[in-house]
């Protein structure tokens, strides 16, 4: 995966819905279709289709290794951060416990 495509994964995905839907995608083992219809019912999209985007955009950067960086960004964003104050402390905490 290079940097790019770990960009435009990471930006497909969103950082909220990575940071917060993280260890739920890490843990899944079931099919990914259930995993896509049990996130889809938390209401992030309006179409089962941006779920599916989103689901499959983080699991191409755990795929690749690139959970953590993922998170380290999310962690130090200023705009996530700003708009979701607990957001460092979550990604900090996963951080901690996963890596």
């Amino acid at each position: 995966m290079t940097d790019k495509q770990f960009d435009d994964a990471f930006t497909a995905a969103g950082g909220w819905f990575i940071l917060t839907q993280f260890e739920i995608i890490v843990d899944w083992k079931g099919e990914k279709s259930n995993l896509i219809d049990e996130l889809y019912e938390k209401g992030f999209d309006k179409k089962r289709t941006g779920t599916t985007t989103r689901v499959s955009s983080i699991m191409r950067i755990l795929e690749n290794n690139r959970g953590k960086e993922a998170l380290e960004i999310i962690r130090d964003s200023t705009n996530i951060n700003r708009i979701h104050p607990e957001a460092k402390k979550i990604a900090e905490d996963i951080i901690k416990q996963r890596f």
